[in-house]
């Protein structure tokens, strides 16, 4: 697979670093960019971690479509930030990074 070039390669270069520290690899690692778990996101149900390969053309996302682009993912359906990531700029960061994968 290859990767889209990015809209703002400096604002993917900053949301690549921002993936690695903010813990989202801590459930989507590896080659496909997920660890393959099932984890409880706050619906009392388990939903299997997804890969992030080919994110930016997939969609509606979350479990249950309530995303319509991957910065409403980051913004949260429910109220809280998905990851727990509440800076606007640094959200834009990551979306402009998963848009690559």
């Amino acid at each position: 697979e290859v990767a889209a070039p990015a809209r703002d390669p400096e604002a993917a270069e900053r949301g690549e670093s921002a993936f690695g520290t903010e813990g989202c690899v801590d459930y989507h690692a590896g080659p496909r960019f997920t660890d393959k778990r099932s984890v409880d996101v706050g619906t009392g149900g388990a939903f299997q971690v997804p890969s992030l390969l080919g994110l930016a053309v997939r969609g509606p996302w979350m479990h249950d479509g309530c995303a319509d682009s991957i910065g409403a993912v980051l913004e949260g359906c429910a109220g809280a930030p998905h990851g727990g990531v509440s800076d606007p700029a640094l959200r834009a960061d990551l979306v402009a990074y998963l848009e690559t994968l």
